[in-house]
């Protein structure tokens, strides 16, 4: 694909003499500073840290057995409520 790119007038000469050195063209050696400079701009994915939410002292601690016993309370209570509809 060409493009059109502005350099610096010093980097644009350096550049074409380290291609000239090299016996590369000018095209190439941009490419690959490119493909350089993306690889290593990679950032890495970043995990995620236990716990998500942060406990504060003094506060209930929520662990995934509470999490659980809540969620069976509710199906239970929501259960019943199915099997004896209120009547208004």
């Amino acid at each position: 694909m060409k493009t059109t790119v502005e350099i610096p007038d010093e980097l644009f000469r350096e550049a074409k003499a380290t291609a000239a050195r090299n016996g590369t063209k000018l095209k190439d050696l941009v490419a690959d500073g490119l493909r350089l400079v993306l690889t290593q701009a990679k950032p890495e994915r970043s995990r995620l840290q236990f716990p998500l939410i942060p406990h504060r002292k003094g506060s209930p601690q929520l662990t995934a057995a509470k999490v659980n016993a809540i969620i069976e309370t509710e199906d239970r209570e929501q259960d019943a409520n199915h099997a004896n509809p209120r009547r208004r």
